[in-house]
């Protein structure tokens, strides 16, 4: 037995939030694999594709702000009520599994594509924090954070314009919504990482990049937790 399987005997058990059963994280193996990831997706904005094609109808009209999209599950079944459980309900429990995993898929991308000048999380309008009591994305990108010498830049966007709720709103209310809800000082960054738990359809996403690119960013990539 190596040093690593006599210290995981030491390491507190949790209850998986989905089966009750003892896992080291609050979901355990068997739970986690039920997770949909799709590997097939629209390489501009993570969508999944039901044909042979590199990229999906709207990307093809009309790309984004951002040039590539990255996810890690799909936002259906177990994954969408972990992310519901730690958004709503304050399981910080679940935010760490799904930060352990995002840090994975994080230095996966890095190693095929190259590094990045900085992380900056999708900002949240005061009122939300405060309802809430932390970003959601700020929690996700705390392995990250310990892990590596990227920047995580959350100073240099903010929040302007409290929106509604975009998940109530179609595509068109969503980006009516969003417009004109980010400002950003100047940045030299060459390359950044904009980070989200979800993408529904973009909107949000590219309304970001197009701030961040304004204000002087060369290029930006999305990393979501899930895509609907």
């Amino acid at each position: 037995m190596d040093i690593y399987a006599r210290l995981a005997a030491f390491i507190p058990k949790q209850s998986c939030v989905l089966c009750t059963e003892q896992s080291v994280f609050c979901v355990c193996a068997e739970c986690e694999a039920s997770l949909n990831i799709i590997h097939h997706r629209c390489r501009s904005c993570a969508t999944q594709l039901h044909n042979d094609l590199h990229f999906c109808g709207e990307c093809l009209t009309q790309a984004p702000n951002f040039s590539s999209a990255y996810t890690l599950y799909q936002y259906d079944g177990s994954c969408a009520m972990l992310i519901k459980q730690f958004k709503f309900n304050n399981r910080l429990c679940i935010g760490d599994f799904f930060a352990h995993k995002l840090q994975e898929k994080y230095q996966n991308i890095v190693a095929e594509f190259g590094e990045y000048d900085a992380i900056i999380p999708l900002p949240l309008a005061r009122n939300r924090i405060r309802k809430r009591g932390y970003n959601q994305t700020d929690e996700l990108l705390r392995v990250v954070a310990k892990k590596s010498n990227i920047v995580i830049d959350q100073q240099s966007v903010r929040r302007i314009k409290a929106t509604r709720a975009l998940s109530r709103l179609n595509l068109a209310e969503r980006q009516l919504e969003i417009k004109d809800a980010f400002s950003a000082r100047a940045m030299n960054y060459q390359k950044v990482l904009l980070v989200d738990d979800v993408m529904t359809t973009g909107s949000s996403m590219s309304e970001l990049a197009k701030v961040v690119r304004k204000a002087g960013v060369q290029s930006c990539d999305v990393l979501t937790l899930a895509r609907a």
